[in-house]
């Protein structure tokens, strides 16, 4: 099992992984176009971890303040400055801002405080740990598919290293 320090420090680290990629391209164009049709480009894979980034933090802000609260009382959470033109480095900006919610509020859990459970939307129990875990899976999985999609379109920095094979 991973300490909470690892936890959230390797949560922190995907902003500073995502930055090397995106923040260094100053064309747009190919940020915003996927690699085959049907799969998502760069930034629409940047939203979507923002989107479902702004659909835990709640969760777990609630767990860590209310004794095994029912989960499925807070819907999404979409903020209203979320609007389907912004650029690619905004939607960073705005992924930003909530994951640096998240780490926060992780860091100053005490160590029982992990153990915390909810009832969530499928009607299954979880821990405050386990919700933390899965947004560490969830950025893995979309880290690799951003290394794919700049390297389909011959955007990745030559400095950072791909998670995928090139």
């Amino acid at each position: 099992m991973e300490r909470e320090e690892q936890i959230y420090i390797k949560l922190f680290h995907m902003l500073n992984y995502l930055s090397k990629r995106l923040s260094s391209q100053r064309d747009e164009t190919r940020l915003n176009r996927s690699p085959e049709r049907g799969e998502w480009s760069a930034r629409e894979i940047v939203m979507h971890l923002r989107d479902h980034e702004s659909a835990i933090y709640p969760k777990l802000h609630l767990m860590a303040n209310a004794a095994h609260p029912d989960l499925s009382r807070i819907g999404p959470v979409y903020a209203s400055d979320f609007r389907p033109d912004d650029s690619t480095l905004t939607v960073l900006s705005q992924f930003r801002r909530i994951r640096i919610s998240t780490v926060s509020l992780l860091r100053e859990l005490p160590r029982d405080a992990w153990d915390r459970t909810g009832v969530d939307t499928d009607g299954t129990t979880v821990t405050i740990r386990q919700l933390a875990m899965e947004l560490i899976r969830h950025d893995g999985e979309h880290l690799a598919q951003i290394d794919a999609t700049l390297l389909a379109r011959d955007a990745m920095p030559y400095n950072v290293d791909p998670v995928v094979a090139g």
